[in-house]
């Protein structure tokens, strides 16, 4: 009985290193080809492993697709859950977030790359599918109800705050690094804070 756990348990770490590998390599594929260019035939050339194996792994592109999108928003999700962790007014955690967000990107070109070749909306992705999607707006919507509770932000509707924030920081975001052969995280992260603090934020009356 040992013996046969022992050996599955090989087998299952076998396989997750295999599916880290193909993930690696389907990013970069991805990146360059696109989701509808990329073949896999191609993502298995790239990790150096035989169709077969890659088909051990993963049932087909669809899946290492949609599993990509997942893991890298899961990653995505701890940044912004750490940086948002320390208790600070909504303004500053709004600044840290930004910074956590751009760095994130600008540290995985081919990912943002992906994404930017098949025209995802961050602002109105398929929330239905994707949980990390859903757990992302949640966190920026409880950021702008806490910052319309301090009075730093206009009192809207938080969760189309959020959403908004997604959609100027994808935005800003694609034009800035597509500007810059080396881009600048803390330059780009405070042009966009300055952006969404133009949108959101309460300006105290003149003289006061």
């Amino acid at each position: 009985m040992a013996g046969r756990r022992s050996r599955s348990s090989a087998a299952e770490a076998r396989r997750q290193r295999y599916r880290d590998l193909v993930l690696r390599c389907a990013e970069r594929v991805f990146a360059r080809a696109g989701y509808h260019g990329a073949r896999a035939q191609d993502i298995a050339a790239e990790a150096g492993i035989s169709l077969q194996t890659l088909y051990a792994a993963f049932p087909g592109k669809r899946e290492i697709f949609t599993e990509l999108h997942e893991f890298r928003g899961r990653e995505f999700l701890a940044r912004i859950e750490a940086a948002l962790a320390e208790p600070l007014p909504a303004r500053d955690a709004l600044r840290r977030a930004v910074h956590a967000f751009v760095e994130y990107l600008v540290e995985r070109p081919d990912y943002l790359q992906v994404d930017l070749r098949e025209g995802r909306s961050w602002a109105i992705g398929d929330v239905e599918a994707s949980p990390t999607f859903q757990a992302g707006i949640r966190l920026w919507t409880d950021l702008m109800q806490r910052g319309i509770g301090e009075g730093a932000f206009h009192d809207d509707d938080p969760e189309l705050m959020a959403t908004t924030a997604f959609g100027v920081m994808q935005i800003q975001l694609a034009v800035l690094v597509a500007r810059e052969p080396e881009p600048d995280v803390d330059r780009i992260a405070e042009r966009i804070f300055a952006q969404l603090e133009r949108a959101f934020a309460r300006r105290a009356a003149p003289g006061a």
